[in-house]
């Protein structure tokens, strides 16, 4: 079976494979992205870990095709631009366009750039062009998985007052009214409409994670708890005290529809501070 393809970085590793961001340590040392316990490194099978990127659907097939879960950009091997990239300086960039066989997936015409820094800081910037003679209508999310910890000490802020769909209330829309997410149970919710940065206060590793974020109006919050990570193969019993996935991206209401021609981007920052 053919082995996945890696850029090691000093401060990380990429997979080409998703142009994915798998690890990347801050700047004493600790991880800062979860990995997995039971992660599957194999050809066509995304990574339970780091940074996948959802593209063009988010969630199960919208069109009920058996299409996989949240497309396929995070299964299908991307380019590397040489040109640009320095793995040496943990620079990164990355394109994928349609072909042949993406077309039977989605009959689009697009063109991705993923340009990734793992330094003192992370960041994914990602740009989705339409090569096409008609618009299309894609979602994209940044599918983060922070690690933590202990969850159940966590809080995650900056979401206050922000509407969102809980999928564990059938996608009902409520508004958050908290201070901070706190976490006792499954948790997955979406946030629309909204471009606030999000802090992770996480006292168990003494630190907190900021996610700041452009161009992606979209916040989703989740973490699985202990009945739905026992349904899930690629994640070991204890993995779910060791992560919470803040996601940015543009999904549900917040979906682009983008004019030929047109080009749409979005970023992702990670930022590592003391614990408040």
């Amino acid at each position: 079976m053919p082995e996945l393809s890696w850029l090691r970085l000093p401060r990380g590793e990429v997979c080409t494979q998703g142009a994915h961001a798998v690890r990347w340590s801050a700047a004493d040392g600790r991880d800062v992205l979860f990995v997995s316990s039971k992660c599957r490194y194999a050809p066509g099978t995304p990574l339970r870990a780091g940074v996948p990127l959802v593209f063009p659907w988010f969630g199960d097939d919208p069109e009920g095709r058996g299409r996989p879960a949240h497309g396929f950009a995070r299964r299908v091997e991307w380019v590397v631009d040489a040109a640009r990239t320095d793995a040496a300086q943990g620079h990164v960039v990355l394109t994928l366009a349609d072909d042949a066989a993406l077309r039977t997936q989605w009959p689009n015409a697009f063109a991705l750039t993923a340009v990734i820094t793992l330094g003192d800081a992370f960041s994914i910037d990602l740009e989705i062009e339409n090569r096409d003679r008609a618009p299309f209508r894609f979602e994209a999310l940044f599918h983060t998985y922070l690690q933590v910890g202990d969850v159940r000490r966590c809080e995650v802020r900056g979401l206050h007052g922000a509407r969102y769909h809980d999928k564990l209330d059938g996608n009902r829309t409520k508004t958050d009214g908290d201070e901070a997410i706190r976490f006792a149970g499954e948790c997955d919710r979406t946030y629309v409409g909204t471009d606030a940065d999000c802090v992770v206060h996480d006292p168990a590793l003494g630190r907190t994670l900021t996610v700041h974020k452009r161009g992606a109006p979209s916040t989703v919050v989740w973490n699985p708890w202990i009945e739905k990570t026992a349904r899930l193969a690629d994640l070991g019993p204890d993995d779910w005290q060791r992560f919470v996935c803040v996601e940015s991206g543009c999904v549900m209401d917040d979906a682009v529809t983008l004019a030929p021609g047109a080009r749409h981007r979005m970023s992702l920052r990670v930022t590592v501070g003391s614990a408040i």
